[in-house]
């Protein structure tokens, strides 16, 4: 039996699945193209992007290359599960981003009775008790959990595939365009 949880890693897996497939993308373009073959196996994806964007030139709107840095940003927020700063990046995008309502209680140090009684205050929403995840930071120790739930439980996963995506699309454009095209 799943656990709930298990459907937010799945997100997350379809999430970090879709921005490797953007850099696959970029990399096969960039080998493609005779000029920019030996970018291909760039260290930093960054160069990679800045040579196609120069390459390519008047095929690339500004916003399209603007979405294209965005996610190779997005996609080492993802990548290194900073997930607040992954909610960041999708709203750079001009994705909507809302917080759900996953609460993190603390009960380190509490006694059986003193962490039921706070996690029932927690339930209730007695104030004091719980402190809302998207309200915290998301490099705190012991946050990765929280973080997932609370990036699973608001769709900011399914956003930033729907990105991953966008930024393909516009790879793909190129690579349609073919070869030709340039500055």
């Amino acid at each position: 039996m799943q656990s709930p949880s298990d459907i937010f890693v799945e997100q997350y897996k379809a999430a970090a699945a879709e921005r490797a497939i953007v850099e696959l993308r970029l990399r096969l373009l960039a080998d493609k193209v005779p000029a920019l073959q030996n970018h291909a196996h760039a260290q930093k994806l960054g160069d990679i992007e800045t040579r196609l964007a120069w390459h390519f030139g008047s095929a690339l709107s500004e916003e399209d290359k603007r979405t294209l840095a965005l996610c190779r940003q997005l996609r080492n927020k993802v990548l290194h599960c900073n997930f607040r700063a992954t909610r960041d990046k999708l709203e750079d995008l001009g994705t909507e981003t809302r917080r759900s309502d996953i609460k993190k209680v603390v009960v380190s140090g509490l006694s059986g009775p003193a962490v039921v009684a706070k996690i029932r205050g927690a339930v209730a929403g007695l104030e004091g008790t719980f402190e809302y995840v998207a309200d915290t930071s998301s490099t705190d120790p012991g946050s990765v959990f929280g973080w997932l739930l609370e990036l699973g439980a608001a769709g900011d996963f399914r956003k930033a595939i729907d990105a991953f995506r966008n930024a393909a699309a516009i790879i793909d454009r190129l690579s349609a365009d073919g070869i030709g095209a340039g500055a």
